[in-house]
């Protein structure tokens, strides 16, 4: 069973908000140029990266210096009054509205974040990972917990809701005055609403208790919490103490999305290759014999001409259900169009036919047959970020070859169908197979983890005082979500 918690969440105080709440926030860490890094560490002393992702100083003894700053950092916000404690446990309710990087149409995307207990990765565990991990960036993550003591961003994952009752009452709640609205640096528009009135939030974790959670974005971060939880109960074991069971180190804060809210966008993550010791025709005969390749000259129009013309292409033909893919070299006055061709697919499926649902992904296809087989790159290779970056605009992915790096693998997203069916196969697919868009934007809400803080302890016990009544649930109540008996079959859409 998944289980969920409300939370005393941190966030910034009212009096930070004012006037500069969207320079207080940041995407994820890990999808920053150094240029926009320091856009917003400059853009104001309380922006959250300063604590997720600190400068690095030039004596600075080692790469992870720089975490001990932050926890100093965070400590001074906790005692200064820049982020402040939620009086109850709470589920934040957040509406995101966008700019589709693809169709440059505004959409909106609704979750709620909480905790949610942690699970050892299995065949047979409700909290579902599909992507392969990094190993540096779990260590790091890790030792950065380790010394802020806090989960600084929530893991995201996204979960079966076919009824559309989740996706019906969290419009329903989004839809009250928000605790907390801003527009950040990037356009994007943020509402959070803070429930915490216990009904409702039973509500939630009842009806979520007996689906499956997959885990979007967030897989080294989600293992991370879990090392912290195993390394946590060690040390104070090995010290004659134990926390309970419900200590706060056994949950993860997570944003969670139902999967039938229409603003759950899966984008591509194109592969950058850094640098390989091959020449543009070495790569080029390397990949003849698994992949029909066409040429898109940049003297017919120009290289946007010619980007536009493989990006048509690459969508009409993933309709089709072939396996392509684009590709820019360095030095190219072109790029390429390459699909798989089909008997060497036919030999990946016969090769492991139970494991085809992930075998013959694109993502798949392009990292066994075409990086490691083809042009040699080892396991090892394809875990150095320093070897291969991912990065999910195109245009930036041709900017970035033309800057110097080697090459650039263009890919159709992978689909949620696509996940859901290898995440249920008990497999997991290549590093950073998925972008989901937009990322959860850090510093809207924070965890702080505390061993002997009991998660659930007084949780459920009845309204805390000056929390809100029953009405907080009255306006999903109306409407959509007409209430039900406790024991009565559920009404169609319906959460209560």
């Amino acid at each position: 069973m998944v289980a969920i918690a409300p939370f005393r969440g941190f966030v910034y105080s009212e009096d930070e908000m004012r006037g500069s709440g969207g320079l207080l926030v940041a995407p994820p860490y890990d999808v920053l140029s150094l240029a926009e890094r320091e856009a917003y560490y400059d853009g104001h002393p309380h922006n959250f990266l300063h604590v997720d992702l600190g400068r690095t100083l030039p004596d600075d003894p080692g790469e992870m210096a720089w975490h001990a700053r932050s926890a100093a950092v965070l400590e001074g916000w906790f005692r200064d009054g820049v982020l402040v404690r939620s009086p109850r446990p709470a589920i934040y309710v957040m509406e995101t509205e966008f700019t589709h990087p693809l169709t440059s149409r505004r959409q909106i995307r609704r979750g709620f974040v909480c905790l949610m207990r942690i699970e050892n990765p299995g065949r047979d565990a409700r909290i579902r990972l599909h992507e392969q991990t990094f190993s540096f960036h779990k260590l790091e993550r890790l030792d950065l917990m380790e010394k802020t003591r806090s989960q600084l961003s929530p893991i995201f994952g996204f979960f079966p809701d076919a009824e559309k009752a989740f996706s019906n009452a969290l419009s329903s709640l989004a839809g009250r005055a928000p605790d907390m609205a801003l527009r950040d640096t990037s356009g994007q528009v943020h509402k959070v609403v803070v429930v915490d009135d216990p009904e409702t939030v039973e509500i939630f974790r009842s009806r979520l208790a007996e689906r499956t959670v997959y885990i979007a974005d967030g897989h080294h971060r989600y293992m991370t919490a879990l090392n912290y939880r195993d390394r946590t109960r060690e040390r104070l074991a090995s010290g004659g103490h134990s926390p309970g069971p419900d200590s706060a180190v056994d949950w993860v804060m997570s944003y969670l999305c139902p999967m039938s809210d229409p603003g759950l966008c899966v984008l591509p993550t194109h592969r950058i290759l850094r640098s390989w010791d091959l020449s543009n025709d070495e790569i080029l005969d390397r990949l003849a014999p698994v992949a029909e390749t066409r040429v898109f000259s940049f003297a017919d129009g120009g290289r946007r001409a010619a980007c536009d013309s493989l990006a048509e292409k690459l969508h009409e033909d993933c309709r089709k259900g072939l396996t392509v893919f684009g590709l820019y070299l360095n030095g190219a006055d072109c790029c390429c169009f390459v699909k798989i061709k089909e008997k060497v697919k036919e030999a990946v499926a016969e090769k492991a036919p139970e494991r085809s649902s992930l075998s013959l992904l694109d993502v798949s296809i392009l990292t066994d047959v075409v990086l490691i087989d083809a042009l040699g790159l080892t396991e090892e290779l394809m875990d150095d970020p320093g070897r291969i970056s991912y990065i999910s605009d195109a245009s930036s992915a041709f900017r970035l070859v033309e800057g110097g790096e080697r090459a650039a693998f263009i890919l159709n997203p992978t689909s949620l169908a696509e996940i859901l069916k290898v995440t249920e196969s008990g497999y997991v697919m290549p590093r950073k197979a998925t972008y989901f868009y937009p990322k959860v934007t850090n510093g809207l809400v924070i965890n702080l983890i505390d061993p002997e803080e009991s998660v659930c302890g007084g949780a459920w016990a009845g309204s805390a005082p000056g929390s809100r009544p029953r009405a907080a649930w009255g306006a999903v109540s109306e409407g959509r979500l007409a209430p039900c008996g406790e024991s009565g079959p559920e009404c169609e859409g319906s959460l209560a």
